[in-house]
C-alpha cells in the first residue's frame, strides 16, 4: 500500500465516522448559526495545530509514536472537520426547507 492510497482511505474512514456520528447522535448538532460558526472556526484552527502536535508526540519517544500521533491526533481532527461540514450542510438544508421556487 502506498502513501497516497493510505491518505485517501484515512480520509474516507474519518468521513464515514463523522457521518455515523451525525446520524447516530442528531442532538449533538448545534442549530444556531452562531454556535455552528464557532465550531467552524475551532475546526479550522485545529487543522493548524495538527502538525505541531504530531511533532510533539513523534518526538516523545513513545513506542510506535508516528502511528500514535496519526490515530490520536490527526484522525479526531479530520472527524471533527467532517462533522462540522455535515452540520453546515444540514443547517443549510433546513434553512431552505420552506423555500419554493
Amino acid at each position: 500500500m502506498n502513501v497516497t492510497l493510505y491518505v485517501v482511505l484515512f480520509a474516507i474512514g474519518s468521513a464515514v465516522v463523522a457521518l455515523w456520528i451525525t446520524v447516530r447522535f442528531p442532538k449533538l448538532m448545534p442549530w444556531k448559526m452562531a454556535v455552528l460558526l464557532v465550531h467552524l472556526v475551532l475546526a479550522l484552527l485545529s487543522v493548524y495545530a495538527v502538525a505541531p502536535a504530531m511533532g510533539i508526540v513523534s518526538a516523545s519517544g513513545l513506542p510506535a509514536a508516528r502511528l500514535t500521533s496519526v490515530f490520536a491526533i490527526a484522525f479526531p481532527v479530520l472527524v471533527y472537520n467532517f462533522l462540522v461540514g455535515t452540520w453546515m450542510i444540514r443547517l443549510a438544508q433546513a434553512s431552505g426547507a420552506g423555500f419554493r421556487a
